[in-house]
């Protein structure tokens, strides 16, 4: 009797064994082939494209546990688990839209997957992936994610325009990006002071975005200049520079220094006029 029963009891527990390895056995065969992610703008949209090979015969449906697809300003890696792109989506920061809590369906041979990536801070990121069935890890692996940072300098040149009463030097800026990561939010500032007494006479602040290798104009209005200069010879002219607000009227005898300063992360880049000029005010 104890002999039948230890007999039923280990054909039991070896029919449970087979099931569970059967059931094991007949998982999804999923590997990742492919990862490739190329160089992405700090605070810009960019994507992990993949190719997943599902070696069965049949389709199968897997979930994506990606880690360090996005870092804010902080360096803090944000949750974005089972995140793939939404043909809705236009900003990976927009949670709402990129977090689907979906599977991606799989049919036999290479399936091509994309996910957002998105990063505050420039730098290297390891991004790693998960290939996920019914929390069985089928396959992973890591790419290397480039978010370059940005070389920036700053460029000031004018133009003069001389007449009876006045001398009027039109005043233009530029914030140019050498590098192959972008800026966004750029603060940079104008300080105008006069040279004669020493006393600053204006000062304006304004952000700015400038993309890889180029540049932006200081000015916020087409055809106008970023500062105007006017030197009176007399009683100065009255006249309206708008649109433009960043305007400083002086005398024949006054001289002035234009500083502007940008900085981003770590940067701080400058550039300088003397209006008028040494040679002018001789």
């Amino acid at each position: 009797m104890k002999k039948s029963i230890l007999i039923s009891i280990s054909g039991a527990f070896l029919i449970l064994v087979l099931l569970g390895l059967w059931q094991y056995g007949s998982g999804a065969d999923v590997k990742i082939v492919d990862m490739h992610a190329p160089p992405v703008g700090v605070r810009e949209s960019g994507q992990l494209d993949m190719v997943l090979q599902n070696n069965g015969s049949k389709p199968v449906d897997v979930w994506l546990e990606v880690d360090n697809a996005f870092v804010d300003i902080n360096g803090n890696s944000r949750s974005t688990s089972r995140m793939i792109i939404s043909s809705d989506s236009t900003d990976p920061w927009d949670v709402d839209l990129v977090s689907l809590q979906k599977p991606i369906h799989l049919l036999p041979g290479n399936n091509s997957v994309s996910v957002w990536l998105g990063y505050e801070l420039p730098g290297e990121y390891p991004v790693k992936v998960k290939v996920v069935e019914n929390s069985r890890v089928l396959d992973e692996g890591t790419c290397l994610v480039e978010i370059p940072t940005p070389e920036l300098n700053l460029k000031l040149e004018y133009e003069m325009e001389s007449g009876n009463s006045s001398d009027i030097y039109r005043i233009y800026g530029y914030l140019i990006n050498n590098g192959t990561g972008s800026a966004r939010d750029v603060p940079t500032n104008l300080t105008v002071k006069d040279e004669r007494t020493g006393k600053t006479v204006l000062i304006s602040s304004n952000t700015y975005y400038v993309g890889s290798q180029d540049k932006t104009s200081l000015w916020n209005w087409p055809d106008c200049p970023y500062a105007i200069v006017e030197i009176t010879h007399g009683r100065p002219s009255g006249g309206s520079y708008m649109p433009v607000r960043n305007v400083v009227i002086g005398s024949i005898e006054d001289q002035f220094l234009i500083n502007v300063t940008s900085t981003w992360q770590d940067q701080v880049v400058s550039a300088e006029l003397l209006i008028p000029s040494e040679e002018e005010s001789r």
